[in-house]
């Protein structure tokens, strides 16, 4: 076999792996108003991105959920709703892009402040 026909195959391979989807088990953990209108405090979803996710839990829940944690057009989260990844707010890493492993944690929370 040929040296450049060797390096096709190995780079084919490689890029195969690297872009290899494995959804993930992930325990969506529901914080204030979340857990009260839903009756729950976690559900378990499969995923690969924070945003699969978040949009199982619509398609399930989005008729449980006031207008005021929802977009304007009640397909995505008000933009407000805090959402953390591990204990990290994901506007900080990639957004609803955020790629899952198993074990993560997600967080879903109306923002409260006080003092």
């Amino acid at each position: 076999m040929k040296y450049n026909e060797v390096l096709k195959r190995l780079d084919i391979l490689i890029h195969t792996k690297t872009h290899e989807k494995k959804m993930v088990k992930i325990e969506l953990n529901l914080l204030n108003i979340f857990a009260l209108r839903t009756n729950k405090s976690k559900i378990e979803y499969e995923g690969i991105t924070v945003g699969d996710i978040i949009t199982q839990f619509l398609d399930e829940y989005r008729d449980s959920l006031d207008e005021s944690l929802l977009s304007k057009n009640k397909k995505k989260l008000n933009p407000v709703m805090i959402v953390l990844l591990n204990g990290r707010n994901i506007t900080y890493l990639k957004n609803y892009k955020s790629k899952l492993k198993e074990g993560d944690k997600l967080y879903l929370s109306f923002p409260i402040s006080g003092g």
